[in-house]
């Protein structure tokens, strides 16, 4: 189905045109949503409530959709990813310190999982502030390096630098090789 008889139906029947979009585009936007909202910090009702913000928005907002400056499909994602990300900005914690990291971790099946959890999250808390904050925030957390560096009064470059180098400490800490 094109865009503009999309439009078109969304106009003459909304609820069926709704339900066309949803089919459409639903799949597409609840996987973007997910990949911004991480699994650790986020549950499905979030992304599920962001994606049903994002059609309510579109359908809102259908007067003044201009087709010819972009499709309904990327239109759709550039208000799934800004919603997503006010969702970032307000639910998750200013700071998380290192001894509440393991509340975003997943609940491991054995002990020597468990085990292998807590002694990363240590040497993690031992690299010092800010590298421990930094991977929190990147790793655990999904958050991108930009948001960090502004969080942390950083550049972006230092934070990706900062969380190299930090990784590289750990991976030999703990016997890999680099």
């Amino acid at each position: 189905m094109s865009d503009k008889e999309l439009l078109r139906l969304l106009r003459r029947n909304p609820a069926k045109g709704f339900d066309r979009m949803v089919g459409l585009y639903g799949g597409l936007l609840y996987a973007l949503v997910r990949g911004r909202l991480t699994p650790a910090c986020y549950g499905s009702t979030d992304v599920e409530d962001v994606v049903a913000d994002t059609f309510s928005d579109f359908y809102l907002s259908l007067s003044s959709f201009d087709p010819s400056r972009c499709s309904i499909k990327s239109y759709l994602c550039v208000i799934a990813r800004n919603k997503a990300a006010d969702v970032l900005r307000k639910k998750r914690p200013a700071e998380l310190p290192i001894e509440d990291a393991e509340d975003v971790l997943y609940v491991s099946d054995t002990a020597e999982e468990s085990e292998l959890r807590a002694d990363v999250l240590h040497a993690v808390g031992n690299l010092g502030e800010p590298d421990s904050e930094i991977l929190v925030r990147k790793y655990y957390l999904g958050q991108p390096s930009k948001e960090i560096a502004h969080a942390l009064s950083l550049t972006p470059a230092n934070v990706d630098t900062r969380a190299y180098r930090a990784v590289e400490k750990l991976r030999k800490l703990f016997g890999g090789t680099s």
